[in-house]
């Protein structure tokens, strides 16, 4: 193998895992553009600085979680936060507790923003519509969920593709604004504020560990890890930074949109219905609809394979049944998630996200920049690792 050969196969292998991060990232709140404004564009230039710092932060994070992973040769996020944690492992099940709130939560804002976009098409009141989307969940998860799990990709990339169209041609529509709000610094809420939701949306966006640790073994270097980290930190920070400088730029009208279009629950939505391009209106319509049921789809499936083998271990009969345990704990999982979004999606990000972003900060963000920094210095100076190769 040359070296030419080998650096292609080594920025393949970074952007591959950086790509997972990404794809996790851009869920329902990022997708609708609903996160990207509760977060950082109702704080005007401030929210347009802080997503690079917020994902620099989460980078080093994920850079720790990676390396510490490989040193010690582990293969789930498990086995990492338990060594983490050494020898108080069972400290580790507080990131278990955050994974299922947050995993829910999102699941619940899926839910919250599927209903309003059925309500769109079909005027029926909203008990009825979520029940709906409920439905279609429920169905796809039994009988399709590796289907929708095989376009999950596709559709992420179609969302992705036409929400950073929207992106553009929102941010140059109203680029004035946007050089007003630089010139005149424009600050509604000072500085520290917003420093602090930004540390708070790093501390949610945890939630990438457990799929980043399950994709990275084949970065066996430290270089190559850094190297992931780090384009993980340029599609995520300049990403969400983009859409803040599109969403800043159209505030005036955000605020003066009529209350009945409830244009700050979907204003990626809103603002690409304002621009006036047909095409591109219901493309990215229909495309951020199919993504988020494939979202629900997936992290609800995540759930029950997680729980179907600890749970009804000893029960005999019907329920001794794997595909019956699916059905139930499916149902369950749907009903809370129904049930979580009756508080609207924009609550759930502005009040779930924070709470879950808080109880991440204490058991992942300060512990992997403290404890892991430090536990992964030590491993590397004894040299008695996993890695293949430390440089």
């Amino acid at each position: 193998m040359t070296s030419e050969t080998g650096k292609k196969i080594g920025f393949g292998a970074m952007f591959s895992v950086a790509a997972v991060w990404f794809t996790t990232h851009a869920g329902a709140g990022f997708a609708t553009g609903n996160q990207a404004w509760q977060y950082y564009g109702q704080y005007g230039v401030p929210g347009m600085i802080l997503p690079l710092i917020s994902m620099g932060i989460l980078a080093v994070v994920l850079y720790e979680a990676m390396l510490m992973s490989q040193l010690i040769g582990a293969r789930s996020y498990g086995d990492v936060m338990k060594y983490l944690f050494k020898p108080y492992d069972k400290l580790y099940l507080a990131f278990e507790v955050f994974y299922y709130c947050i995993v829910i939560a999102a699941v619940a804002g899926v839910v919250s923003a599927a209903t309003g976009m059925v309500q769109e098409i079909v005027p029926i009141n909203t008990m009825v519509a979520t029940l709906l989307v409920g439905i279609i969940l429920l169905v796809l998860i039994i009988f399709g969920a590796d289907i929708v799990r095989d376009v999950a990709t596709i559709l992420g990339i179609l969302i992705i593709v036409s929400g950073f169209t929207i992106y553009i041609l929102g941010f140059l529509k109203n680029i004035d604004v946007v050089g007003v709000s630089i010139s005149t610094l424009y600050a509604p809420s000072g500085w520290l504020i917003p420093l602090w939701r930004a540390i708070i949306y790093c501390s949610f966006q945890c939630v990438a560990i457990p799929a980043i640790l399950a994709c990275c073994e084949h970065l066996t270097t430290k270089k190559s890890i850094k190297g992931a980290a780090f384009i993980g930190f340029l599609m995520n920070g300049f990403g969400v930074a983009l859409a803040v400088w599109m969403l800043v730029g159209w505030r005036d009208a955000l605020f003066a949109a009529p209350a009945e279009v409830n244009a700050f629950k979907l204003p990626n939505l809103f603002i690409c219905q304002q621009l006036g391009i047909t095409f591109l209106f219901y493309f990215y319509k229909i495309c951020l609809f199919c993504c988020l049921i494939s979202t629900g789809v997936s992290c609800i499936f995540g759930i029950v394979a997680r729980l179907e083998n600890n749970i009804f271990k000893k029960s005999t009969g019907v329920m001794s049944n794997v595909i019956v345990k699916r059905i139930l704990i499916t149902v369950i999982c749907i009903l809370v998630c129904m049930c979580i979004s009756s508080f609207g999606l924009t609550t759930i990000v502005m009040y779930g996200y924070k709470y879950c972003g808080y109880l991440a900060l204490v058991c992942c963000v300060i512990p992997f920049l403290t404890i892991g920094h430090k536990k992964n210095k030590e491993l590397l100076q004894s040299k008695n690792t996993c890695l293949i190769n430390e440089d």
